[in-house]
């Protein structure tokens, strides 16, 4: 189960080291809006903003009217604010807001795999769109920070692509891809501060005592070490649906 006052402890206290240490979440960002349909939209709404890393992406690229953010941060409001001043930003937790308004395009990047219950959100949004709305996402796949669920025996919840068609399976489909990503680090600490200055380390909260934090250094290395520096491995999924 997914513990959300951990995500938002975490997210918040990683606000401002979140942009210069978030290079797969910039690169995802990037994809979803390459695989977007090009046409003007009307009302667009973005779930999970943080510091604006996929907001710069729809401000600079596409043609809107209106932009919604969200984001369980409301700290998150001030970073997405310098990057479009005339926003409209919604603070709270997706599952738990009501979505009163329709909306041409709702996209997500990095961000649902936080979610309770994947398959409800999805449907909710699906709900939310016009009837020619656009739903677009980006979330991680079985394979992510594998190396970090094998050595701690945890892992957030995950999902496949199949999984997402199945999700989605009353929708059409109009664009999907999945891809593995790996960075390479020094040593397996910078790893683990990797982790913390983009808030992805609120998968479960971990006592690391000094034996805990050898023994992790250890089997690290022992099993993720190439080119004599360590690597973690981001496994992206993208997809991109259409109202059935």
């Amino acid at each position: 189960m997914i513990d959300k006052s951990l995500v938002k402890k975490r997210f918040k206290k990683s606000l401002k080291t979140y942009d210069e240490n978030a290079i797969v979440q910039k690169k995802m960002a990037k994809e979803l809006i390459s695989l977007l349909p090009k046409k003007e939209y009307n009302k667009i709404f973005e779930i999970g903003c943080a510091t604006g890393i996929l907001t710069k992406e729809i401000a600079d690229k596409l043609i809107f009217s209106e932009l919604y953010l969200n984001d369980i941060v409301e700290e998150s409001k001030k970073y997405v604010q310098e990057i479009y001043k005339e926003c409209n930003f919604i603070a709270g937790d997706i599952e738990n807001i009501n979505l009163n308004k329709k909306y041409n395009l709702i996209i997500s990047n990095a961000c649902l795999q936080w979610c309770s219950n994947i398959e409800d959100t999805l449907s909710k949004l699906i709900n939310a769109l016009d009837d020619d709305g656009i739903l677009a996402i980006s979330i991680f796949g079985e394979d992510n920070l594998k190396e970090i669920k094998s050595i701690f025996n945890i892992g957030n919840e995950i999902s496949s692509i199949s999984s997402m068609e199945n999700f989605l399976n009353t929708q059409k489909i109009i664009a999907k891809k999945e891809d593995k990503i790996k960075i390479d680090f020094e040593t397996p600490m910078e790893v683990l501060k990797h982790l913390k200055y983009t808030g992805t380390n609120a998968i479960k909260e971990i006592k690391l005592t000094k034996t805990k934090l050898k023994d992790f250094e250890q089997k690290y290395k022992e099993n993720y070490t190439q080119n004599n520096k360590v690597y973690l491995t981001y496994n992206p999924i993208y997809i991109i649906c259409t109202k059935g």
